[in-house]
């Protein structure tokens, strides 16, 4: 007999199936027979049945498809019919590949389509791929023909055709050709077991005890079955007893319900009265269920005896007493309308107050679906005590694209929960991820298969080296890793094994083996036995940084790209099944070590090697495989999801929206509900025939199946649905379509039932630390983002209370050092350290003063070896060819001794730092021929530099330069920039304040610089003429106090800053002001600077103070600075106070306001790059004001360096 049991609930299913199964008891030993679709249907219905009974056992899961194979062997006999199908996918392709290489088969007309689709295909290599790839897409075809189109086959096999399409010529060919060999097909097979079975009479089945049908079959919740399998359950229920277990979402008959688009239709055929006439029913099930409705109107043709099990909520009695407070959810509303298959009707009343059955969410982002999703959970969790995470199942229609945000903002069980993170996150499992994206070990094995083709990249090899699996295997630790990264990055490796290999790789272009893995190796082991400095040992230079036990860390290096270099050259070979097989586990085995975690991916990639020969040798195929075809086949294998997986283990479940997740839970959340996202098209491969030929009942679709999930996920919700969409773009927060089936659902909401859509939709801030994210009616937990929310909200506040206040802080005077703390620290600088000071004060405050260092150190390793020289190493040249007159080399007698100049050189190719290409040694020979020029242009001087120095209060300055034959003269190898002129600056005015008498005592500083201009070389020479020694000594002490408040506090003084509106190139309102400020005027100046103490900032104020002190104590002013003398100290007086005052109105124009703002807002290697300064950020965080910085006293010392120096071309 065949029995059906539909319901609308998998509850009601699973009650009666326990009540069957205690009613009906068969022996102990007796396998029930359960018919599921998937192992998460089996799961369930396993705990269920054991929640029931105590224990489940003895319970045989065949999926269908298997069930229809078993249940023909016993009624055929197992003689007849092989144990496995040869017509399974997986052997099928084998099958058909041999067919397509046999040249003998395949001469005949009907194929030349397909020989010539594989065999222009490129590449032997490629021909291979392209062919395996169409047997594999046939073997699909195939398997579905078996399945939905059995009468095509059969026409097929007796020579006729079946649809009238060019491809069907060479299909039914070789579907010929299979059947030759293995007459016995599933759908031959299917039509003989039903006529065996017609013809036996009832109970005269086969009964040995080895060969025996179940004597009853258990189907259930199966809710797409293709006709086949219908006409087979309904002819083996003449014999043995079927029950079939099945969801209806409607206790009514809803087998004519309409979709919308159908009912259109119906309006435009036969006009509005017929379609008055026309019963409307619910239109969830007209729109979604189609899928469905095809099943059930299959079912109802059969000659079966119905258990029906819906529950209704009886809706009648609550209307009377309307004000009760067991008013309804509307998601109980719309359970019952799809029950009834009734038409939804405004809903008015009997809504409860705070309704979150149905939400419906609007973000911006797959990652805030997520974050939101996470806030709404632990809200609803909060709401009843007897909710607990296993009551939740999230679904997303990809679930690739969300399982890293999931696995950010969730906690997913077996990953290391993040300590000390404060804040609650819910444990979840994701569940039908590919082992490819899921299992690091299973990606890395793949990318192992690639060797042969890889450039050896040195960060390839480095992320190799980070799984755990791999440190394991060659017992290498984090620290060892580190080591390697250092050396690699000092060995210049970036690509390439040698230069065989790097030729192979580029195909031909001869390259040496510079930058390539073994030569940076040899010259690390070089330098493990040669002397501690870089020495040439056969033209290589030695790198002496190696020594000692990490001698074993350089040794498991070696081992590392020994291995891997051996692996590319075997995999290259082609091999049958068998020895891949083989040859895939030795490369795991070689190269991985399992930690715990892993063993199941372990385990997997030698299933999957073995499953790789067994079904070759199934389908005696015998050919070899290359490595590509070898690599397609398990980058397939590996990409599809594994299914039951992870599926409901007691946490939050995260699945992808696959069939047969009608299992019930309180809350059910679907993620991306977006366009053109879901329901999800699938597009049907080129060669299936059922595309072109029409839909028939009982065919799958992608669509209509997606269709048919939501509704089952609507149904199977029991307290809450969450619906959640990106409604808004993330970049311009232009509006975005929700997805057909959920504008159909919030059309519903807001039609049929009359609702207000903004009662249930909301939209989520966009992003997680937004105020509105914590004071709405679903407050975020994130506790680590309520700290930023908090810190924006205060800057806030503050900014606002700030423009209302004066800015009138007492903290500034703490800026100035107390001269005893000071007074004990002595400092030794020249001009250009303390230049190096201004440019970038807080970083020097930070890491000098407070050791804090910010700047990322880590070092990136480049894959690509470099092709042009850099600015560093241009300096490094020019360094050293100016430097090589003092550091002749001692043994003066040997004439072959290079030059230190040409020493330096061959250092810097040999190390790999000058790229060895044309464009490259031109460079070089142009910066020597510009270095020799200079040192010609600077003409005599002494070898031995001259020395002087100045004791300040805190500073002890020094300087040195060489004489030349007017003038003190020093060659800089980079361009004279901001700091570098305020150091040589400084370098003067120490030897104008020298007291003892000197030939050179007022001889200028020359500073000579070669720059490159499109090609050219260009001679500069900057002269800094000299001062007298109390102009100087003032200037000194001035200098220091700037330095002491940049050394002992933060002062953002940045040269970048002041350069903005320096007169450069540019013509600026300031250069006026600042051509005004004269270095020789600097006693009048800062006579001015301090009688003008209220034009000036809390931070000038203090720094004046200090040199006021200074000064008197080292260098008075006489009364002849005093003397009102004559006419001329007035009339200088005068012009210095003109230009202070001019140059502390300029602060206040808008224009330095702005500039001081955009300086703070630069980013990109062509500005200052304030934006992303981190010391800028941590010490000031609100940003930086002009009363911030001692502005007038800086800005007065860089307008004397401007107009300090005369700048020629030679």
């Amino acid at each position: 007999m065949l029995a059906l049991y539909p319901s609308n609930k998998l509850e009601h299913l699973s009650f009666l199936l326990t009540t069957l199964l205690r009613q009906q008891p068969m022996g102990v030993f007796t396998p029930e027979t359960i018919l599921v679709e998937s192992p998460g249907m089996q799961h369930w219905v396993s705990m269920q049945l054991a929640t029931e009974h105590g224990v489940a056992m003895n319970i045989d899961y065949p999926l269908p498809v298997r069930f229809m194979w078993n249940t023909a062997r016993t009624v055929l006999g197992q003689d007849k019919v092989p144990k496995q199908s040869p017509y399974r996918r997986e052997v099928l392709t084998w099958r058909i590949d041999n067919i397509l290489q046999d040249g003998s088969l395949m001469s005949a007309e009907a194929f030349e389509q397909v020989n010539r689709y594989w065999q222009n295909a490129g590449s032997e290599q490629e021909q291979g791929l392209q062919r395996l790839q169409l047997a594999t897409a046939l073997a699909d075809v195939y398997e579905q023909y078996l399945l939905y189109r059995p009468d095509w086959l059969f026409k097929w096999e007796a020579n006729e055709r079946a649809v009238f399409d060019d491809m069907e010529i060479w299909q039914s060919e070789i579907w010929r050709i299979l059947v030759k060999e293995q007459p016995l097909h599933p759908a031959r097979l299917h039509q003989m077991t039903l006529e065996a079975l017609g013809a036996l009479e009832a109970g005269h089945l086969p009964s040995e005890p080895t060969n025996k049908l179940p004597d009853r079959v258990i189907v259930f919740a199966i809710n797409t079955m293709a006709p086949q399998l219908i006409a087979f359950f309904d002819a083996l229920a003449q014999h043995i007893d079927i029950h079939i277990f099945h969801l209806n979402p409607s206790v009514n008959y809803w087998g004519e319900a309409k979709s919308s688009s159908e009912q259109a239709k119906l309006l435009r055929l036969e006009g509005l009265k017929k379609w008055m006439e026309e019963d409307q029913s619910n239109p969830l099930l007209g729109n979604l269920g189609k899928q469905g409705r095809e099943l059930f109107n299959l079912l109802t043709e059969l000659d079966t005896f119905e258990i029906s099990a819906f529950d209704s909520p009886d809706f009648e009695e609550t209307n009377d007493n309307a004000g009760s407070d067991n008013a309804r959810g509307l998601l109980e509303y719309i359970h019952n309308d799809i029950l009834q298959a009734a038409q939804p009707k405004p809903l008015a009343h009997d809504l409860r107050e705070k309704d979150d059955s149905v939400t419906i969410m609007c973000t911006h982002s797959a990652l805030r679906e997520v974050q939101v999703l996470h806030d709404h959970l632990l809200h609803w969790l909060s709401q009843d005590k007897t909710r607990t995470p296993s009551d939740i199942l999230v679904m997303c229609p990809a679930i690739e694209n969300y399982a890293p945000f999931v696995d950010a903002v969730f906690h997913r069980v077996g990953t290391k929960a993040l300590a000390g993170r404060g804040q609650v996150t819910l444990p979840c499992t994701i569940a039908d991820r590919s082992p490819m994206d899921a299992e690091p070990l299973i990606a890395a094995f793949m990318a192992l298969l690639q060797l042969p083709d890889s450039r050896f990249g040195v960060s390839d090899i480095m992320d190799y080296l980070q799984l755990d699996s791999v440190q394991k295997r060659f017992s290498v630790s984090q620290d060892d890793i580190e080591q390697m990264v250092v050396w690699l990055k000092q060995a210049h490796i970036h690509w390439g094994l040698n230069s065989a290999h790097k030729t192979a790789v580029s195909e031909g272009v001869d390259l040496d083996d510079t930058y390539s893995w073994w030569w940076g190796i040899r010259r690390l082991l070089m330098g493990m036995l040669a002397p501690d400095s870089e020495v040439i040992v056969s033209d290589l230079l030695t790198i002496p940084d190696v020594e000692g036990q990490s001698a074993l860390t350089l040794g498991k290096l070696i081992d590392v790209v020994a291995l891997l270099g051996e692996f590319a050259q075997v995999l290259t070979a082609p091999r049958t099944a068998a020895q891949w097989s083989k040859a895939l586990i030795s490369l795991r085995d070689a190269c991985f070590m399992p930690i715990q975690e892993q063993q199941q991916s372990w385990d997997l990639i030698a299933k999957v090697a073995a499953d790789l020969a067994a079904r070759c040798e199934e389908a005696a195929y015998e050919h070899e495989l290359t490595l590509r075809q070898v690599r397609d086949l398990l980058l397939n294998r590996f990409s599809s999801p594994d299914a039951g997986n992870h599926f409901m283990t007691g946490q939050v479940t995260v699945c992808s929206m696959l069939p047969m997740r009608s299992i019930p839970f309180k809350k059910v959340c679907i993620l991306g509900l977006n366009d053109s996202e879901f329901p999800r098209k699938s597009s049907p491969l080129g060669l299936d025939l059922m595309a072109g030929a029409g839909r028939q009942i009982g065919d799958r679709s992608r669509r209509l199946e997606d269709r048919y999930l939501f509704l089952e996920a609507i149904i199977s919700t029991r307290e809450s649905l969450y619906l959640s969409y990106q409604g808004n773009d993330v970049t311009n927060n232009s509006e975005r379509q929700p997805s057909l089936v959920l504008a159909e659902f919030m059309d519903m909401l807001e039609n049929s039932y009359a609702l207000e859509l903004s009662k249930y939709s909301v939209n989520a801030p966009l992003h997680p630390f937004s105020e509105e994210g914590f004071t709405g009616t679903l407050p975020s937990y994130e506790t680590g983002w309520l700290r930023l929310a908090d810190a924006l909200q205060k800057t806030k506040l503050n900014t606002d209370e700030a423009d209302n206040e004066s800015t009138d802080d007492g903290n500034s005077a703490t800026l100035a050092p107390s001269a005893d703390t000071l007074s004990t620290q002595t400092f030794r600088l020249s001009g250009i350290q303390i230049a190096r000071a201004f440019k970038d004060p807080l970083e020097y405050f930070s890491v000098q003063r407070l050791g804090v260092n910010l700047s990322q150190s880590f070092t990136l390793l480049e894959n690509s070896e470099p092709f042009e020289t850099n600015a560093l190493l241009r300096y490094q040249v020019l360094d050293a060819i100016f430097s090589s007159a003092e550091r002749v080399s001692p043994e003066k007698d040997d004439v072959t001794q290079l030059s230190y100049s040409e020493k330096v050189i061959k250092f810097a190719s040999l190390r790999g730092d000058i790229p060895n290409n044309p464009v490259a040694r031109d460079e070089v020979d142009m910066w020597k021929e510009g270095a020799l020029a200079l040192s010609q242009a600077m003409g005599p001087h002494d070898a031995e530099p001259k020395k002087a120095h100045f004791q300040g209060k805190y500073i002890t300055f020094t300087s040195s330069a060489l004489l030349g034959s007017d003038a003190l003269v020093e060659l800089c190898a980079g361009k004279v920039d901001a700091h570098r002129a305020l150091g040589s600056f400084i370098s003067q005015l120490v030897f104008s304040s020298s007291v003892e008498e000197t030939s050179y005592s007022n001889y200028p500083l020359d500073i000579y610089s070669c720059a490159w201009e499109k090609g050219e070389t260009i001679l500069k020479k900057q002269r800094f003429p000299a001062y007298d020694r109390e102009t100087a000594v003032r200037l000194l002490l001035f200098i220091e106090q700037l330095y002491m408040a940049v050394y002992t506090a933060p002062t953002p003084i940045h040269l970048s800053l002041f350069g903005t509106f320096m007169p450069g190139a540019r013509n600026s309102d300031t250069k006026p002001v600042v051509e005004s400020i004269k270095p020789e005027m600097f006693t009048d100046i800062l006579h001015a600077l301090l009688n003008s103490a209220d034009g000036t900032s809390e931070t000038d104020r203090a720094i004046l103070g200090q040199v006021q002190h200074a000064i008197d104590e080292m260098c008075p002013f006489t009364d002849k600075d005093n003397a009102v003398a004559s006419e001329t100290t007035n009339e200088k007086h005068e012009k210095a106070k003109q230009a202070v005052d001019q140059a502390a109105a300029l602060f206040n124009t808008i224009e330095l306001q702005r500039a001081l703002i955009d300086w703070q807002q630069s980013s990109g290697q062509f500005s200052a790059d304030m934006a992303s300064n981190p010391y800028l950020h941590w010490l000031f965080p609100q940003g930086v004001s002009w009363n911030d910085i001692p502005h007038l006293s800086a800005f007065v010392l860089l307008a004397m360096v401007n107009n300090a120096s005369q700048e020629e071309k030679l």
